[in-house]
Formats: C-alpha cells, structure tokens, sequence
C-alpha cells in the first residue's frame, strides 16, 4: 500500500473531518465551519493517506508550521485499518523528512490507552516530558483535558516548553496562555 501523504484536497474536507469525529472526543477538535476555515492558514496544513483509488483517507497529520518546529494538533488511522503499521509507517516517513523539532500533545499516562499511546510515540523517537497544560475546549463541550508534551527528536526543556507553548496557544487555539 502506498504510504505516501499528500497534502488535503479542499475536495475532500469532509472525508478528512469525517475521520477526526471518529478519531477524538469533541472536545478536541473544532466545530465543522472552524476547522474549515484553517485551510486557509499558511502555517497549517493537513497531510493525508489516501487508499489506492484515491476515494478515501486512510490517515492524516494536521500540521502546524512555526519558525524553529512543526506542531502536530491531530494525528489519525482510519479505525478499521488500526494495528496494521500505517500509522507507525506513516509518522515514520514524516519524521524523516521534517527538517525541524516535532512537537505533539499527549494524554497523561492515567489510562491504559494513554500509556499505549506514548509508548507508540516513544518507539519512533519521541521524549515524554513532564510540561504540559490544560488543552482549550475546542467543541465547546465543558470539558477539560490535561496533555504532556512529547518532543521528536530531542527532549523538550522547560524553556523552549514555554515558548513553543506560547505560540501554540496564541496562532493554534487563539487564546493567551
């Protein structure tokens, strides 16, 4: 299968919003009108595995571009093709090319789930760190979800944490931190 991401066909928002409804809980993405409307960020940008024909996306790394790192808000394998290597194939392919630092957010390790999650990220390079925050309620839902910071390819310090978290909250979720 060709692993190969490419970026979002405006074509295919739906496709693309479809499989983030089914890959996170609502208080992690934004309302169907907002999420459209960072396609048309310069900085941001959603790199897609479509299947062989080209109909569907089987995975995606929405992609926010900063000066000294890149910040990846969501990562996803369409759920009917976990467990099968795409989604290790795909991140590994993408750390290769990233020519920048590789920040992403993580559950704290509370949860079974949780814990397999940062040991997938460990496994291809990650560090856990211990800076993290309260994410922004993107659903508006009420609900609150306390990350870590993972760093490809180095561990992340507590000053570069609070810089990059300074952009993230301001150019990502539009808030003061």
């Amino acid at each position: 299968m060709d692993q190969k991401l490419t970026p979002l066909k405006t074509i295919d928002f739906d496709l693309f919003y479809h499989l983030m409804k089914c890959s996170f809980p609502v208080a992690e993405f934004r309302p169907r009108s907002k999420e459209r409307q960072l396609l048309n960020q310069a900085n941001f940008t959603v790199l897609t595995r479509y299947d062989l024909f080209g109909k569907k996306i089987d995975g995606f790394i929405a992609e926010w571009s900063f000066s000294d790192f890149l910040f990846l808000e969501h990562f996803a394998v369409d759920p009917n093709l976990r467990g099968r290597g795409i989604g290790s194939t795909l991140l590994s392919n993408y750390l290769e090319q990233a020519k920048k630092p590789v920040l992403i957010e993580v559950e704290s390790p509370t949860t079974d789930l949780a814990v397999r999650r940062i040991h997938f990220y460990e496994q291809l390079g990650f560090s856990l760190s211990s800076f993290g925050y309260v994410q922004p309620d993107l659903g508006q839902t009420g609900d609150h979800i306390d990350l870590l910071m993972m760093q490809y390819p180095n561990p992340l310090t507590e000053h570069v944490f609070k810089e990059r978290k300074k952009e993230i909250f301001q150019s990502v979720y539009g808030v003061e931190n």
